[in-house]
């Protein structure tokens, strides 16, 4: 079920209505799961029985882990007795998360080296199809066995509470990742309807259902068009289709982001931010902490600190970053052509470091920016080949200046970036000043019909959210 479909306008304002009536936090907690099972289950029921399972699993043993914790308090100098139940939940669900997206992509590439040392190996392949947004709760159940396991956090106090934090529809196919820390508490204290938290919250979902209905679906046409016929287009056409293919991955998943906290705010929960304005970063470091940012976090606190971090030798450091940006490619997808764009990121991540101390602010943030838009032909090309090949021919300046394809997404980064801009204070746009007109109320809501019928009348042809592949 879309956001920005017929079906959960319906959708939302009856799960709205039923919620807010219920009194009981028991009764609240138990529509979002049947409200979050339906949801997930639009798609395909198949793969709500094997999140369901995953879910129960990951539950029972997280209380193992920490029954076994306790019991081991105070002991010094042992492992934690809970190590082979923390052990084993990884190896579930990374087994499950690599079994369904990367099973054919490591056969493939095993069965390719073989046959160059001329060995026959005929090793079978799957024919699965990805269950949605297995990736997001598959690193959120993990957090949570190792939260526990670290003693960092105490487990659900019922499987009630466990589901809401897990299954949480706003959040379940395209995150923010979760941290058990942050939602939890969340589903374990009574809420009650906030008008001002309503208000916000959908005034938050529009702005995210302008920038995918608005923008980003009206990117897509351009940018698809240039990278499928990138062979027989000039250099400034494959210019333009790459900066629409960039505003329409930007727009389409912080769009996501952004709907996901507003509506989850409708319910009178706070997910954590997912974008913070990274075009206005100045460093690719500084990017990386603005973009995805949960998924940044999560690979930073779960593999890159584990690793040292930057507490070792410059190398060990340097191998670090390398293996957090392709992890990050490689988590995108089993394609050699996501881990070339993560590896691109982490090379210009390290070489810029020191370089970027030393630069005026504005010559830092045009190379970080161009670093970024660049790395988005492998992004969104199916092969290296291709993405070498995409490069080729953009910067062979055939064609000179002249375009065929449309100019239009160039209208929509200035617009976008000018309300961004705008807005880079505030914790999201439309959030108008407290004085002159903006403090009439009829003013506001005036804006708001407008903006709500432009998403309806000049949005572009409906395009599934692009990390719903993820």
């Amino acid at each position: 079920m879309l956001f920005n479909s017929l079906a959960f306008l319906l959708f939302l304002p009856i799960v709205f209505a039923l919620y807010w009536s219920l009194r009981s936090l028991r009764w609240q907690n138990s529509l979002i799961i049947a409200a979050s099972f339906f949801f997930y289950g639009w798609w395909d029921w198949r793969f709500l029985l094997l999140m369901i399972a995953t879910c129960v699993v990951n539950y029972y043993i997280g209380n193992e882990i920490y029954k076994r914790g306790r019991r081991s308090k105070g002991r010094k100098g042992k492992r934690h007795p809970g190590y082979a139940w923390l052990l084993t939940a990884i190896l579930i669900n990374i087994g499950i998360l690599g079994v369904f997206k990367y099973f054919n992509f490591f056969a493939d590439n095993l069965a390719a080296l073989f046959s160059l040392l001329h060995i026959n190996a005929d090793l079978p392949t799957l024919r699965l199809i990805l269950p949605i947004g297995i990736s997001f709760y598959t690193f959120q159940l993990t957090a949570y066995v190792v939260d526990i396991y670290r003693g960092q956090l105490q487990p659900a106090s019922n499987l009630r509470h466990f589901l809401s934090f897990v299954c949480f529809f706003p959040q379940l196919v395209a995150g923010p990742i979760e941290r058990g820390a942050n939602l939890l508490p969340q589903f374990a204290q009574a809420r009650n309807f906030k008008y001002d938290d309503a208000v916000d919250g959908m005034r938050l979902f529009l702005w995210g259902l302008m920038k995918k209905m608005l923008i980003a679906d009206n990117c897509a046409p351009v940018a698809d068009y240039a990278f499928a016929n990138y062979q027989g287009l000039g250099s400034a056409d494959l210019v333009v289709g790459l900066l629409a293919f960039t505003v329409q991955v930007y727009c389409d998943f912080s769009g996501y982001s952004d709907m996901a906290i507003g509506t989850a705010r409708l319910f009178g929960i706070r997910l954590s931010t997912n974008f913070n304005h990274p075009f206005f970063a100045t460093t690719i470091r500084e990017f990386w902490r603005r973009w995805h940012m949960t998924l940044m976090s999560w690979l930073r606190d779960y593999v890159y600190f584990p690793l040292g971090g930057s507490r070792c030798s410059a190398v060990r450091h340097y191998f670090n970053v390398f293996v957090l940006y392709m992890l990050s490619g490689l988590w995108h997808g089993p394609n050699w052509s996501f881990i070339a764009w993560g590896t691109w990121n982490g090379f210009f991540n390290v070489i810029t470091k020191k370089p970027a101390q030393h630069m005026p602010s504005w010559l830092s943030w045009f190379i970080t920016i161009m670093v970024f838009i660049l790395s988005q032909v492998f992004f969104r090309n199916p092969t290296v080949g291709d993405g070498f090949r995409y490069f080729g021919r953009m910067f062979s300046m055939e064609g000179g200046l002249a375009t065929t394809v449309s100019r239009m997404p160039l209208l929509y980064i200035v617009l976008l970036f000018t309300i961004e801009w705008l807005t880079r204070n505030y914790a999201h746009p439309f959030q108008f000043a407290d004085r002159g007109i903006w403090r009439l109320q009829g003013v506001r809501y005036t804006i708001y019909i407008i903006l709500f019928l432009a998403c309806l009348l000049f949005g572009g042809q409906q395009v599934q959210f692009i990390y719903f592949q993820f």
